[in-house]
């Protein structure tokens, strides 16, 4: 892709990048991450991140990831993957608020577990 247009749109820039045969144009800006987190649950440690101001362990397996810079609604996307064939995901759709969201982290029982090795990614709209 190339970087093919910078447009201020009185609400500050926009980027959109074209495709390699210009078919297809594309908002880098929706396209980014907003917030992503490598957090070792086990031991209650953020190894990197991007937006993350800190996670809270709730309890066994449940864990509240909160933002720096809010999300601009409770509408956004949340994926997140975890060690040892884990599920993880958000709690429910009432915990994924503009300032945090909770993730749990659980084996097939499902019986919550504390994982050595979590990875959130959150793509939305910030405030």
């Amino acid at each position: 892709m190339a970087l093919t247009q910078i447009v201020n749109d009185g609400l500050g820039a926009s980027l959109t990048a074209t495709s390699e045969g210009g078919a297809v144009t594309t908002s880098v800006q929706q396209g980014l991450a907003k917030a992503w987190a490598d957090y070792e649950g086990s031991t209650n440690t953020i190894e990197d991140s991007f937006n993350i101001s800190s996670v809270d362990d709730d309890s066994t397996g449940v864990f509240d990831y909160n933002y720096t810079s809010n999300m601009n609604s409770n509408n956004y996307a949340v994926s997140c993957s975890s060690t040892d064939q884990t599920y993880c995901g958000a709690d429910a759709k009432s915990e994924v608020l503009s300032s945090q969201v909770e993730i749990l982290t659980h084996n097939s029982t499902p019986t919550p577990k504390d994982r050595n090795y979590n990875a959130v990614t959150i793509h939305g709209d910030l405030a």
